[in-house]
């Protein structure tokens, strides 16, 4: 039997000793990260307790909905050879999935961004969300092309101030990559195993972001062409990345300390309390391989977007009689909560993925027990602009 505890608590040691030495992130970039995975996972986790749909942010695409989406018509740096087209033959809907794909162009297009102007002899698609998210639960399940001259990304992406020759003072942004694929051109990694799942967390330091992680997440076999869940959980002091739900890298806020660059930290120096609100992008760039490898019959095919938000609880300690999985109540973020105790029970069925959130502090009290074969965490957060509900 699997059992595994994972303990965050205020009362306890995770903003204090253990996590000093590895703090990242002031005065420096967090370092670039590279994690081996092994095999892509096969078996798709239960979502932890607590996660509820947030449905603004939520599309199983049955119809293109003009109210979430807006397709984009344009071209920008992150995709070399094509132009982003509102076409139908770029972004379309069919079968309950998003189909964004590429074209040869019958003639080339000139276009200019803030990095030149050239002719494109291809457009492909990209549609943005129509209003930001901050924080909350947010996946993807997809199908890559297993052309790699197509570059399929979901990403997060959130701007304020202006955005001038010299860059004005209030300019900062936010942005998230649950995930694009690596560069054609880096020499140091296979495009078909390597994801980059990325951070870049701008504190009025727009041309030395100081809050940049590039992770490179390595698997021992391809990602292209087969059904894959990518998500992220985007928290006020903690950020982690998944992939079918499996946890690939995690980034958790700590005090600052002594600045120990450390290639594996998990930590750092700077939280999301401020991030901006971020606007929801898919997009299929079209790379400098594709004199290489000129098949585009294949697109990046999306079944679904979900997103989930937490539910405020009580403002005061949440003492239930007993542990119950389908009380609505136990999951949502009280100000503190205790389980067990004198005259009460809390026994954690097995096989669960189980999470319970508080603000203040979480008590595991006498007769708290965990079954077999069960995820369980105690996690106390900040909640600034966490609930929706």
């Amino acid at each position: 039997m699997k059992i595994i505890l994972v303990f965050f608590f205020t009362i306890f040691v995770f903003s204090s000793s253990f996590a000093q030495v590895f703090c990242e992130g002031v005065g420096n970039d967090w370092r670039q990260k590279v994690v081996d995975c092994g095999s892509v996972p096969t078996s798709y986790i239960p979502i932890t307790t607590g996660w509820v749909i947030y449905a603004p942010f939520t599309d199983e695409f049955d119809s293109f909905d003009p109210t979430k989406w807006t397709k984009i018509d344009t071209c920008r740096s992150y995709s070399t050879d094509a132009i982003f087209s509102d076409n139908s033959d770029n972004v379309s809907v069919g079968k309950g999935k998003l189909y964004l794909k590429a074209k040869q162009l019958a003639t080339p297009i000139w276009c200019e961004h803030d990095e030149g102007g050239k002719y494109y002899n291809y457009s492909t698609g990209f549609i943005c969300s129509k209003n930001p998210i901050r924080y909350g639960y947010i996946e993807i399940k997809c199908k890559l092309p297993s052309n790699i001259a197509l570059g399929p990304c979901f990403w997060l992406f959130g701007v304020q101030g202006t955005w001038t020759p010299y860059i004005s003072e209030d300019y900062r942004y936010d942005e998230i990559d649950v995930f694009e694929l690596v560069q054609p051109d880096n020499p140091y990694y296979d495009i078909t195993k390597t994801l980059m799942q990325n951070v870049y967390h701008n504190l009025q330091d727009p041309i030395y972001t100081k809050s940049t992680l590039t992770q490179y997440i390595n698997f021992t076999n391809s990602f292209l062409n087969q059904d894959i869940i990518f998500a992220v959980e985007w928290l006020p002091e903690e950020m982690h990345f998944y992939v079918n739900r499996h946890l690939t890298k995690s980034v958790k806020f700590a005090e600052q300390s002594t600045f120990q660059i450390d290639v594996k930290s998990d930590f750092t120096c700077t939280h999301f309390l401020n991030a901006i609100g971020q606007y929801i992008q898919l997009s299929l760039g079209v790379n400098s391989l594709i004199t290489q490898y000129p098949d585009v019959s294949q697109g990046f095919i999306i079944d679904y977007i979900h997103s989930y938000k937490l539910v405020e609880g009580f403002n005061y300690e949440y003492w239930p009689s007993s542990f119950s999985i389908s009380d609505p109540n136990m999951f949502k973020v009280h100000k503190s909560i205790r389980l067990g105790g004198t005259g009460k029970t809390a026994v954690i069925p097995t096989g669960q993925n189980i999470t319970i959130w508080a603000e203040d502090g979480i008590i595991l009290d006498k007769g708290f027990t965990v079954a077999g074969n069960t995820t369980f965490a105690a996690r106390n957060i900040a909640t600034t602009d966490l609930f929706n509900y």
